[in-house]
């Protein structure tokens, strides 16, 4: 009797967190479907997906399911992006523009940065990369730092959103700074902008720096009372 008892205590205390979560709509039975890879945890992307879910339908009166993609961090996320993108360029270069495959081409068409001595193969299969619609099956990629974001910039994964040019007002400097403290926030070429500004912490000691002759404070610190006054 005593474990039987014990075996319901712990039955419910699994079953009760998933019979009191909130009813979520499933992707099936959305008008619209948004595919987003992202290495952020379940209350992030339950934050950010209900937000947008309420935004999109009272903008469009349409319904929109995101579909989560969660394969790990940022690595992995990046790894798998890049292998995405080969069997898809591939498949592109030799069905569609009917070129054989090489180990030049592959290493080719996603570099950032071709050497001047590179061949007319190599140029070709960036230059037809870049022009193309080869694509990997995901709309957003939603973390990473700003690191991650060049670079997959530079390798033209990324392409400019029309929201920049749609409502440029959302992204004056005074609205979303593309640069603050040494760091950058923002693409020129309005293919990727952080989505919050966060800092781990700027700490010193006033007196110990005085102490050393060291004045006046961090620049740093200077910065960031400019943009936040309140500090």
């Amino acid at each position: 009797m005593k474990r039987a008892i014990i075996l319901l205590a712990l039955a419910t205390t699994i079953a009760v967190p998933f019979l009191l979560r909130p009813k979520q709509e499933t992707t099936g039975k959305a008008d619209d479907v948004l595919v987003i890879i992202t290495p952020h945890n379940e209350a992030i992307r339950h934050e950010f997906g209900l937000a947008f879910a309420r935004w999109y339908e009272k903008r469009t009166k349409r319904t929109v399911g995101v579909d989560w993609r969660v394969i790990g961090g940022t690595r992995e996320i990046a790894r798998f992006l890049e292998g995405e993108y080969v069997a898809s360029f591939r498949n592109y270069w030799t069905n569609t523009l009917k070129r054989p495959w090489s180990n030049a081409v592959q290493g080719a068409f996603h570099h950032r940065r071709l050497p001047a001595d590179a061949s007319a193969e190599e140029k070709s299969a960036r230059d037809a990369f870049l022009k193309s619609d080869v694509a990997c099956g995901i709309d957003l990629f939603f973390g990473g730092g700003t690191y991650d974001c060049i670079r997959q910039a530079q390798a033209g994964r990324l392409v400019e959103s029309r929201i920049f040019t749609s409502h440029p007002q959302w992204f004056e400097p005074e609205v979303i700074p593309y640069e603050f403290a040494g760091e950058v926030y923002g693409d020129d070429g309005h293919r990727w902008l952080g989505t919050v500004l966060s800092r781990y912490g700027l700490v010193f000691n006033r007196d110990a720096l005085k102490h050393r002759h060291i004045e006046p404070p961090p620049q740093q610190w200077e910065d960031l009372k400019g943009w936040a006054p309140w500090l």
